[in-house]
């Protein structure tokens, strides 16, 4: 009986790998949750919740949180990058269409409902991105490819001469988005809207 055990029994290797496997795991567990409790708090309203409050929303310690992340930037950078992979993950996956003048308002209906959903990272990041370089980096990124993803809706935006092309792209910025919402007070309807009238005035007014 005692050869069949030792026989049954994993090899020491083994043991440690999969004693690594599952420590491996659980910081992954760890992690998930931490940053789930950021987002939930950010999505409440909280645009900068302090790692208290991120251990309090989680039910952890606040050691457990440093244990992962090592600051607040570490932790906000990996919310971004959650939020960014859902992002991309909808949205470049869907095909422009049809005669200009669609390609026009899909694109304003795709985007608007894409902010909607991330309306509050979007505060977020933008309230926080001066004081975390990473963040800042992320955000200039994702403007590029904001405008990446206009010229290939809109490939006639490229015909238009530089300082139009400019003014476009800086009205398809995520921060001009919260200007429309925040500042001058429109609902998503109206922000959509006014940015569809603006491209067609540029491209297709031209035209007319």
């Amino acid at each position: 009986m005692t050869i069949v055990y030792l026989c049954l029994m994993p090899a020491t290797s083994s043991l440690k790998a999969f004693e690594k496997d599952g420590r491996r795991l659980r910081s992954l567990t760890s992690q998930i949750i931490i940053v789930d409790a950021m987002m939930n708090l950010i999505q409440k309203g909280t645009l900068e919740p302090t790692a208290q409050e991120v251990a309090d929303e989680a039910g952890i310690g606040i050691r457990t949180v440093f244990r992962h992340f090592q600051d607040k930037e570490s932790l906000f950078v990996k919310m971004d990058e959650r939020v960014k992979d859902s992002y991309d993950g909808t949205i470049i996956k869907i095909r422009p269409e049809g005669d200009l003048s669609r390609r026009i308002r899909d694109l304003f209906e795709l985007e608007a409902k894409m902010y909607e959903t991330y309306l509050q990272f979007i505060r977020a990041t933008l309230a926080n991105k001066w004081k975390y370089k990473t963040l800042q980096d992320n955000y200039e990124k994702n403007q590029i490819d904001l405008k990446s993803l206009m010229y290939k809706w809109l490939p006639e935006v490229k015909e238009l001469d530089v300082s139009m092309q400019i003014y476009l792209t800086s009205i398809n910025s995520t921060g001009y988005w919260i200007e429309l919402r925040e500042n001058q007070m429109l609902s998503a309807e109206e922000a959509k809207e006014l940015k569809v009238r603006v491209f067609e005035d540029a491209l297709l007014g031209k035209k007319a």
